[in-house]
C-alpha cells in the first residue's frame, strides 16, 4: 500500500513565524497549485489569530461547502471564534500544523480531543 501524499508533511515544525496558515499555504501551493497570500499572524497570540482568521480579506476567495473534498480548507475553533486552519484529506480528517506537535493528521472524529471543532469547510475559488 502506498502512503498518502500528506505523509511527507507530517512532523514539519510549527513556529511563531510558520503557523497553521503558513503551513496550509505551502501545501496548497505545492500539492494543488493554489497560491494564497501569507496572512501575517503571530502564532503565539491567540487573540490576534482569532481576529485575523475571522476578518481576513483572504477569506473572500473561498466558498463554503457542506461536504469537503481533498485539499479543501478547514476552519476550526476553540470557543466561539475561528482560531485554526487545516486541509481536508480524503482519509476523513485534517492535515494541520499545531504548536508543540508540528504538522499532524487528525481524524475528524478526534479533533475534539485536541479541543477543536470544525466551523466551516471551504473550496478555493481560483480565477
Amino acid at each position: 500500500m502506498t502512503a498518502h501524499w500528506a505523509s511527507t508533511y507530517i512532523g514539519r515544525p510549527w513556529s511563531r513565524s510558520f503557523t497553521c496558515w503558513h503551513f496550509c499555504a505551502l501545501v496548497w501551493q505545492e500539492r494543488f497549485g493554489i497560491t494564497v497570500p501569507l496572512v501575517d499572524i503571530d502564532g503565539a497570540d491567540p487573540r490576534a489569530t482569532r481576529r485575523e482568521l475571522s476578518n481576513s480579506a483572504e477569506r473572500r476567495g473561498w466558498i463554503e461547502v457542506s461536504v469537503p473534498d481533498e485539499g479543501d480548507g478547514v476552519m476550526m475553533a476553540k470557543g466561539a471564534l475561528p482560531c485554526h486552519v487545516g486541509i481536508w484529506l480524503c482519509l476523513g480528517g485534517v492535515l494541520h500544523c499545531v504548536e508543540g506537535a508540528g504538522a499532524i493528521f487528525t481524524p475528524a472524529a478526534r479533533l475534539a480531543d485536541l479541543g477543536y471543532r470544525i466551523v466551516g469547510t471551504y473550496y478555493r475559488d481560483v480565477p
